[in-house]
């Protein structure tokens, strides 16, 4: 009769940790059958009746490399004891560190960047999915397609995975895109509260990447187990296509990073930009699943500085997903920068009657980005939509009380500013911003 045995497992963080531990004990022999549980912390393998007890020291070896160890059912675990203090200093180093190269390279490498309609966006996506080829979402798409790949090795296989990949995710931002364009138009409210959302599961994932909070899966917001499943099936699957659909497949596992990218292809509401955004993505993640997939190793995202720093990098994207609805809400959140290029300032007499502020609005952004005008002075703005595309396509303020597709060619708003202060605009997911600085 098949025996139950039951382990206490430490070092898991998310639904993928359960999947790679489930693969180390499933090629264990004598092993029929595993199960994994994040939330309880505890594995359990049922073994077949005439199988050796698989050995604990062993299956440590295979798993510490990932971070994770397995004790017995009883023991007394050692304590995770390092102190708050000590995780939150860590953090915050990684916070500057990240912050600085941030502002002083992102200017310079943003310029070098393909220009494409979706604007500032594509290079937001090809970063993110570079944070996400590194992080723990490798232990999913990589194992799953280094698994596949290791059984018959050949550089056949390995281009057809990773073309099926980059096919499914351009297809997938097409339809995603081409969906959120057929739903009911949606206000720029509808945006701000999905952007919101995004930032706040961002900053869960970059908190936790820091050690500083426990993880969403741990706290049971996890997408079904089942898509592992049925991936799996696809990976058995005989015929020469099936290299082809591994690699596609990779679309619906499991992974934070992705689905916030696909969420993202579907608010764009454009099969174009969805299609650039998902691509952009998918791009991002292609060095380091080549590496995995053509030199049959595995790399994986221990505890220690890495990781903190990953998850540096996610706090700075979530707070951008955040200023992106604050700013369709109307708050402007200034975010320090070494680039002083993108402001104008307007300078009016006292007994002026009006004053004209110009902006150029490109694919990538707002040309100045911040303008400076007087409270009380009437304001004709004058945007040049000539080069607008994708998501800067639109412009919307909520104080000013516009929201507006751009025309090709001069678009003129006029208002009077009634208060000091800053006074938000952006495109119309939010991506793109820019402000008005009010003085006396």
């Amino acid at each position: 009769m098949p025996r139950v045995i039951i382990w206490q497992v430490t070092g898991m963080h998310c639904k993928s940790c359960e999947k790679l531990i489930a693969d180390v004990l499933q090629d264990v022999s004598g092993v029929i059958e595993t199960e994994v549980s994040l939330k309880q912390g505890r594995v359990a393998v049922r073994l077949r009746d005439d199988a050796h007890e698989p050995d604990l020291d062993l299956l440590n070896r295979q798993l510490s490399a990932h971070g994770y160890v397995l004790y017995p059912l009883g023991c007394r675990l050692p304590s995770s004891g390092e102190p708050f203090f000590n995780r939150l200093r860590r953090a915050l180093i990684a916070l500057v560190v990240v912050g600085l190269v941030g502002v002083f390279l992102w200017s310079p490498i943003h310029s070098y960047l393909p220009s494409v309609t979706a604007g500032a966006s594509f290079g937001a996506l090809f970063v993110l999915g570079l944070v996400a080829s590194i992080s723990s979402c490798l232990a999913t798409t990589g194992g799953f397609m280094l698994a596949y790949s290791a059984e018959t090795a050949s550089r056949r296989k390995t281009v057809l995975m990773h073309l099926g990949r980059l096919t499914a995710f351009m297809l997938g931002g097409l339809v995603l895109g081409a969906l959120g364009g057929a739903l009911p138009a949606a206000s720029p409210g509808w945006y701000a509260v999905l952007a919101l959302i995004l930032g706040i599961g961002f900053l869960a994932v970059a908190l936790n990447l820091m050690d500083l909070t426990p993880s969403l899966a741990k706290l049971g917001l996890a997408l079904p187990s089942s898509l592992h499943k049925f991936a799996d099936k696809i990976k058995k699957r005989p015929g020469g296509v099936t290299p082809f659909l591994v690699g596609a497949v990779t679309f619906v596992l499991p992974c934070g990073f992705t689905q916030t990218a696909q969420a993202l292809a579907l608010a764009s509401g454009s099969a174009l930009n969805g299609f650039l955004l998902l691509t952009a993505f998918a791009l991002g993640t292609l060095p380091v699943l080549v590496g995995v997939t053509s030199f049959a190793t595995k790399v994986s995202l221990k505890q220690g500085m890495l990781r903190v720093i990953i998850g540096a990098a996610m706090f700075f994207f979530a707070i951008g997903q955040i200023q992106s609805g604050m700013s369709l809400f109307g708050v402007s959140l200034a975010v320090p920068s070494a680039d002083t290029s993108g402001s104008s300032s307007t300078v009016v007499s006292s007994d002026a009657k009006e004053q004209v502020v110009s902006m150029k609005v490109t694919s990538y952004g707002y040309e100045p980005s911040n303008l400076t005008v007087k409270k009380g002075v009437p304001v004709r703005w004058e945007v040049d939509g000539t080069q607008a595309g994708g998501c800067t396509g639109s412009i919307v303020s909520r104080e000013l009380g516009i929201s507006k597709n751009l025309d090709s060619g001069i678009n003129t708003f006029t208002f009077t500013p009634s208060r000091t202060g800053q006074i938000a605009f952006s495109c119309g997911m939010g991506m793109v911003r820019g402000s008005f600085n009010v003085i006396d």
